[in-house]
């Protein structure tokens, strides 16, 4: 229980710093993904991560590969979603959500190929947290975040900066 406790921990910190806040990019993905592939990766990190600003951690839990939940303690999408619902410190509702241009990113590890992107959070208060994000795609052409690091650096449009951090975890 103290290891699930402290990986509940580790999540919460995680889901309350990945609110995405305007980020530049390069839009690198010329591995033979179509702009609508591209697009459709883009759009589920951003919904992922909105999911988790708005506390819906079932979506949030759902838009996670096995491998991820897995990662964080998590066998299952109900076990995933009682490691994540620790209530939030402060109210975080008027967070923004945005993300950067997508690049192609290698197999890492236990990682497949897929999209990286970073995702920043406006939290207010001038506070800003950034994230790379990989996604694989899943079942039926939908994309599921594999990977997320969060990022020490501020935000820069360099698509190797997220090639970088998602090429070191």
């Amino acid at each position: 229980m103290a290891v699930r406790m402290g990986r509940a921990a580790g999540v919460l910190v995680m889901a309350v710093t990945l609110p995405l806040a305007g980020c530049d990019g390069d839009d690198d993905t010329g591995g033979g993904k179509s702009k609508e592939s591209t697009a459709a990766a883009i759009e589920a990190a951003r919904a992922y991560q909105q999911a988790s600003v708005d506390q819906d951690w079932k979506a949030a839990c759902e838009a996670r590969t096995e491998r991820l939940r897995r990662s964080w303690g998590a066998d299952t999408v109900a076990e995933c979603i009682e490691i994540t619902s620790t209530p939030r410190l402060r109210d975080r509702s008027d967070a923004r959500v945005s993300t950067g241009g997508a690049v192609d990113v290698e197999e890492f590890g236990p990682h497949p190929a897929g999209i990286g992107l970073r995702v920043t959070v406006d939290v207010g208060d001038g506070m800003t947290v950034n994230t790379a994000l990989r996604l694989v795609p899943g079942e039926r052409g939908t994309w599921l975040v594999d990977q997320a690091v969060n990022l020490a650096e501020p935000k820069s449009p360099d698509g190797e900066a997220i090639r970088a951090a998602l090429g070191r975890k």
